[in-house]
């Protein structure tokens, strides 16, 4: 749903990220959305990076693109499950 909004700003103005942050951040409604989602994703960065290396979950990289190209609302289910495979995995080796 978040691209369903992004594709067509980018078809119209492409992508220039001046524009972009000036528009989020335009009203004080667009910058609590845009500061909660910023937060949110370098949180889940910080998460993926402690989390990831404690498990040796692999590919780390994968739910950080998919954080950047498509959201949180991606990037964090994707590392769960991956990170619930990696559990897995380790539990039936055991």
């Amino acid at each position: 749903m978040p691209l369903s909004q992004l594709v067509p700003w980018l078809m119209i103005h492409g992508l220039d990220l001046t524009l972009l942050l000036s528009e989020l951040f335009s009203t004080r409604i667009g910058a609590f959305f845009g500061m909660d989602v910023i937060i949110s994703a370098l949180v889940l960065f910080v998460f993926i990076g402690v989390e990831g290396r404690r498990l040796t979950v692999q590919h780390l990289w994968l739910p950080v693109v998919a954080t950047c190209s498509i959201g949180v609302s991606l990037g964090f289910p994707l590392f769960l499950y991956m990170r619930q495979l990696t559990m897995e995995a380790r539990a039936n080796v055991k």
